[in-house]
Protein backbone atom coordinates (compact mmCIF):
# COMPACT_ATOMS: atom_id res chain seq x y z
CA UNK A 1 0.00 0.00 0.00
CA UNK A 2 1.37 3.39 -0.97
CA UNK A 3 2.29 5.92 1.71
CA UNK A 4 -0.54 8.29 0.74
CA UNK A 5 -3.11 5.48 0.97
CA UNK A 6 -1.80 4.44 4.38
CA UNK A 7 -1.98 8.01 5.65
CA UNK A 8 -5.55 8.40 4.43
CA UNK A 9 -6.61 5.09 5.98
CA UNK A 10 -4.95 5.77 9.35
CA UNK A 11 -6.20 9.36 9.58
CA UNK A 12 -9.75 8.28 8.66
CA UNK A 13 -9.70 5.62 11.38
CA UNK A 14 -8.55 8.24 13.89
CA UNK A 15 -11.45 10.49 12.83
CA UNK A 16 -13.85 7.66 13.65
CA UNK A 17 -12.14 6.67 16.92
CA UNK A 18 -14.33 8.93 19.15
CA UNK A 19 -17.29 6.74 18.17
CA UNK A 20 -15.84 4.00 20.39
CA UNK A 21 -15.89 6.31 23.40
CA UNK A 22 -19.36 7.54 22.45
CA UNK A 23 -20.75 4.00 22.35
CA UNK A 24 -19.16 3.22 25.73
CA UNK A 25 -20.95 6.13 27.45
CA UNK A 26 -24.01 6.31 25.19
CA UNK A 27 -26.56 5.25 27.81
CA UNK A 28 -25.25 7.85 30.26
CA UNK A 29 -25.52 10.76 27.82
CA UNK A 30 -28.46 13.20 27.82
CA UNK A 31 -30.66 13.27 24.72
CA UNK A 32 -29.13 16.57 23.60
CA UNK A 33 -25.50 17.63 23.80
CA UNK A 34 -24.18 21.21 23.42
CA UNK A 35 -22.16 21.98 20.30
CA UNK A 36 -21.66 25.73 20.78
CA UNK A 37 -20.00 27.54 23.66
CA UNK A 38 -19.97 31.26 24.39
CA UNK A 39 -17.14 33.28 25.91
CA UNK A 40 -18.80 33.27 29.34
CA UNK A 41 -18.90 29.47 29.39
CA UNK A 42 -22.61 29.10 28.64
CA UNK A 43 -23.82 26.81 25.87
CA UNK A 44 -26.00 27.52 22.85
CA UNK A 45 -26.79 25.12 20.02
CA UNK A 46 -27.51 21.47 20.76
CA UNK A 47 -27.45 18.23 18.80
CA UNK A 48 -28.94 14.86 19.58
CA UNK A 49 -26.53 12.43 21.16
CA UNK A 50 -26.81 10.12 18.14
CA UNK A 51 -25.63 12.90 15.82
CA UNK A 52 -22.82 13.88 18.17
CA UNK A 53 -21.59 10.33 18.71
CA UNK A 54 -21.89 9.02 15.15
CA UNK A 55 -22.50 11.78 12.58
CA UNK A 56 -19.82 14.25 13.72
CA UNK A 57 -16.89 11.78 13.54
CA UNK A 58 -18.25 10.41 10.25
CA UNK A 59 -18.46 13.93 8.85
CA UNK A 60 -14.87 14.58 9.90
CA UNK A 61 -13.84 11.33 8.22
CA UNK A 62 -15.48 12.38 4.95
CA UNK A 63 -13.78 15.80 5.08
CA UNK A 64 -10.49 14.07 5.81
CA UNK A 65 -10.79 11.78 2.78
CA UNK A 66 -11.66 14.70 0.52
CA UNK A 67 -8.62 16.65 1.74
CA UNK A 68 -6.34 13.68 1.13
CA UNK A 69 -7.81 13.08 -2.31
CA UNK A 70 -7.39 16.73 -3.36
CA UNK A 71 -3.83 16.97 -2.07
CA UNK A 72 -2.75 13.63 -3.52
CA UNK A 73 -4.15 14.44 -6.98
CA UNK A 74 -3.11 18.10 -7.13
CA UNK A 75 -1.14 18.52 -10.41
CA UNK A 76 1.28 20.76 -8.48
CA UNK A 77 1.32 18.70 -5.28
CA UNK A 78 5.14 18.79 -5.18
CA UNK A 79 4.89 22.54 -4.55
CA UNK A 80 2.92 22.13 -1.31
CA UNK A 81 5.13 22.95 1.66
CA UNK A 82 5.86 19.89 3.80
CA UNK A 83 4.57 21.19 7.14
CA UNK A 84 1.42 22.56 5.51
CA UNK A 85 0.86 19.21 3.82
CA UNK A 86 1.13 17.46 7.20
CA UNK A 87 -1.28 19.93 8.82
CA UNK A 88 -3.78 19.45 6.00
CA UNK A 89 -3.68 15.67 6.23
CA UNK A 90 -3.90 15.39 10.01
CA UNK A 91 -6.06 18.36 10.98
CA UNK A 92 -9.39 16.53 10.74
CA UNK A 93 -8.41 13.52 12.91
CA UNK A 94 -6.86 15.76 15.58
CA UNK A 95 -9.98 17.92 15.61
CA UNK A 96 -12.25 14.89 15.86
CA UNK A 97 -10.24 13.27 18.66
CA UNK A 98 -10.13 16.48 20.69
CA UNK A 99 -13.53 18.07 20.22
CA UNK A 100 -15.97 15.16 19.98
CA UNK A 101 -14.89 13.59 23.31
CA UNK A 102 -14.93 17.06 24.92
CA UNK A 103 -18.56 17.52 23.82
CA UNK A 104 -19.46 14.08 25.17
CA UNK A 105 -17.69 14.73 28.48
CA UNK A 106 -19.62 17.99 28.79
CA UNK A 107 -22.80 16.01 28.29
CA UNK A 108 -21.69 13.72 31.10
CA UNK A 109 -21.35 16.70 33.44
CA UNK A 110 -17.67 17.55 33.09
CA UNK A 111 -17.59 21.29 32.34
CA UNK A 112 -14.46 21.39 30.18
CA UNK A 113 -13.58 24.98 29.14
CA UNK A 114 -14.09 24.38 25.43
CA UNK A 115 -14.73 28.10 24.91
CA UNK A 116 -11.07 28.61 25.84
CA UNK A 117 -9.56 25.48 24.28
CA UNK A 118 -10.93 25.96 20.74
CA UNK A 119 -9.73 29.57 20.16
CA UNK A 120 -6.29 28.72 21.57
CA UNK A 121 -5.97 25.70 19.29
CA UNK A 122 -7.15 27.65 16.25
CA UNK A 123 -4.82 30.52 17.11
CA UNK A 124 -1.89 28.13 17.43
CA UNK A 125 -2.80 26.63 14.05
CA UNK A 126 -2.84 30.09 12.45
CA UNK A 127 0.57 30.85 13.98
CA UNK A 128 2.09 27.69 12.52
CA UNK A 129 0.50 28.14 9.10
CA UNK A 130 1.58 31.79 9.02
CA UNK A 131 5.19 30.79 9.57
CA UNK A 132 5.15 28.39 6.61
CA UNK A 133 2.86 30.20 4.13
CA UNK A 134 5.78 32.12 2.52
CA UNK A 135 7.47 28.79 1.75
CA UNK A 136 4.47 27.37 -0.07
CA UNK A 137 4.81 27.49 -3.86
CA UNK A 138 1.97 27.78 -6.34
CA UNK A 139 -0.49 24.87 -6.15
CA UNK A 140 -4.24 24.26 -6.42
CA UNK A 141 -4.97 22.90 -2.92
CA UNK A 142 -3.37 25.06 -0.24
CA UNK A 143 -2.62 28.73 0.20
CA UNK A 144 -4.24 32.00 -0.89
CA UNK A 145 -5.81 30.80 -4.14
CA UNK A 146 -7.10 33.80 -6.09
CA UNK A 147 -7.24 33.96 -9.91
CA UNK A 148 -4.20 36.26 -9.75
CA UNK A 149 -1.97 34.19 -7.45
CA UNK A 150 -2.71 31.08 -9.52
CA UNK A 151 -1.77 32.99 -12.67
CA UNK A 152 1.62 34.26 -11.52
CA UNK A 153 4.44 32.83 -9.41
CA UNK A 154 5.52 36.33 -8.40
CA UNK A 155 1.99 37.32 -7.39
CA UNK A 156 1.74 34.10 -5.39
CA UNK A 157 5.09 34.73 -3.67
CA UNK A 158 4.37 38.33 -2.69
CA UNK A 159 0.81 37.61 -1.55
CA UNK A 160 1.90 34.70 0.63
CA UNK A 161 4.79 36.68 2.08
CA UNK A 162 2.31 39.30 3.32
CA UNK A 163 -0.28 36.68 4.31
CA UNK A 164 2.29 34.91 6.48
CA UNK A 165 2.64 37.97 8.74
CA UNK A 166 -1.13 38.54 8.77
CA UNK A 167 -1.85 34.92 9.74
CA UNK A 168 0.68 35.08 12.58
CA UNK A 169 -0.94 38.25 13.88
CA UNK A 170 -4.37 36.65 13.40
CA UNK A 171 -3.24 33.63 15.40
CA UNK A 172 -2.16 35.81 18.31
CA UNK A 173 -5.46 37.67 18.10
CA UNK A 174 -7.42 34.41 18.15
CA UNK A 175 -5.59 33.22 21.25
CA UNK A 176 -6.37 36.50 23.01
CA UNK A 177 -10.04 36.14 22.09
CA UNK A 178 -10.15 33.01 24.24
CA UNK A 179 -10.20 35.32 27.25
CA UNK A 180 -12.28 38.18 25.80
CA UNK A 181 -15.96 39.07 26.44
CA UNK A 182 -18.54 37.79 23.95
CA UNK A 183 -18.94 41.12 22.14
CA UNK A 184 -15.17 41.36 21.64
CA UNK A 185 -15.10 37.81 20.28
CA UNK A 186 -17.59 38.73 17.55
CA UNK A 187 -15.60 41.82 16.57
CA UNK A 188 -12.36 39.85 16.71
CA UNK A 189 -13.66 37.12 14.42
CA UNK A 190 -14.64 39.72 11.80
CA UNK A 191 -11.20 41.32 12.10
CA UNK A 192 -9.59 37.90 11.78
CA UNK A 193 -11.42 37.26 8.50
CA UNK A 194 -10.32 40.64 7.16
CA UNK A 195 -6.70 39.98 8.10
CA UNK A 196 -6.37 36.42 6.85
CA UNK A 197 -8.63 36.51 3.78
CA UNK A 198 -9.73 40.05 2.87
CA UNK A 199 -6.38 41.84 2.83
CA UNK A 200 -4.49 39.07 0.94
CA UNK A 201 -7.31 38.96 -1.64
CA UNK A 202 -7.17 42.73 -2.23
CA UNK A 203 -3.37 42.74 -2.22
CA UNK A 204 -3.26 39.97 -4.82
CA UNK A 205 -5.60 41.93 -7.08
CA UNK A 206 -3.55 45.11 -6.58
CA UNK A 207 -0.42 43.25 -7.68
CA UNK A 208 -2.27 41.95 -10.73
CA UNK A 209 -3.29 45.49 -11.67
CA UNK A 210 0.38 46.43 -11.52
CA UNK A 211 1.20 43.65 -13.95
CA UNK A 212 2.55 41.19 -11.40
Amino acid sequence: MKKNSKEMLLSTILCLLPIVFGIAVYNKLPQEIPTKWYADGTTGQYMSKAVTVFALPMGMAVVNMLVHFCMNTDPKRKNIEGVLRTIGKWFSPVLSILLVPCSLLWGLGYEIPIERIVPILIGLLFLIIGNYLPRCRRNYTQGIKTPWTLNSDENWRKTHHLAGYLWIFGGLLMMLLAFAPEIMVKVGVVLLLVLTAGIPFVYSYTLYRKGI
